[in-house]
């Protein structure tokens, strides 16, 4: 099973606090000549659960999805496909011919955030997988990816966010350069209906450290907006 990336929410003591003789809810005993064992009354129970449970931790929209990243693979490009159509304009999602070449090429330097799921409302649930084939229902969506290629640049050229062509030259053909030591992110996109959770955080997050455990390149770049700037730094 994917581990998961997020911790559970941190539970506070649950035991009752100490309270003095005015404020407490346990029944008062007087007139006995020592300490007398006595158990809550039902009242007293549900006054005491109902306070413990609102000093929980608020739960949230992504606690719920249980979020875990991976590899993207080749099975998944049309997912990655409709959350580019989802998140970007036109003139700046990647093609379904540049997301084929990218995870075919350097699928290390991709990354998908995914939860389990069995239902269908979700854009990328019906070009999903099913987690394992004993429940065929319960499927591994993806709601989130980042793909990469690198570069022996030192920022994004228009090379760098081209695709080779048949009859590109070998020795300086558009693309990925294995050899170069810049990652190149062309995209970080979630889909609209979980962005604002905290999942591109967890992606950008997820990735840079496995890229300085693996030591596959000095620098990540990118092009983006400028209102978008503080948000990669």
């Amino acid at each position: 099973m994917p581990r998961e990336l997020v911790p559970e929410n941190n539970i506070p003591d649950q035991r009752p606090s100490e309270a003095n003789d005015e404020d407490s809810d346990q029944p008062q005993h007087e007139g006995t000549d020592g300490p007398e064992e006595s158990s809550m009354s039902a009242e007293d129970e549900n006054i005491m659960f109902n306070r413990l449970a609102r000093r929980r931790a608020p739960r949230s929209k992504r606690d719920d999805l249980h979020p875990y990243t991976q590899t993207l693979v080749m099975s998944e490009v049309d997912s990655c496909n409709i959350i580019e159509e989802a998140t970007f304009p036109p003139q700046e999602r990647a093609s379904k011919e540049k997301i084929v070449y990218r995870i075919r090429v350097c699928p290390e330097l991709t990354l998908g955030i995914y939860t389990s799921h069995t239902g269908s409302e979700i854009a990328t649930a019906e070009t999903s997988s099913p987690v394992y084939s004993g429940a065929p229902e319960r499927k591994q969506v993806l709601l989130g990816h980042i793909i990469a290629t690198k570069t022996t640049n030192s920022v994004v050229t228009d090379d760098d966010m081209a695709i080779p062509s048949p009859d590109s030259p070998p020795d300086a053909s558009p693309g990925h350069k294995e050899l170069g030591r810049t990652v190149c992110i062309h995209s970080l996109a979630v889909l609209p209906k979980f962005q604002g959770q905290g999942l591109g955080k967890t992606l950008i997050k997820a990735f840079v450290a496995r890229l300085q455990v693996q030591d596959v390149a000095e620098r990540v770049a990118l092009i983006a907006h400028e209102h978008l700037v503080p948000y990669y730094t």
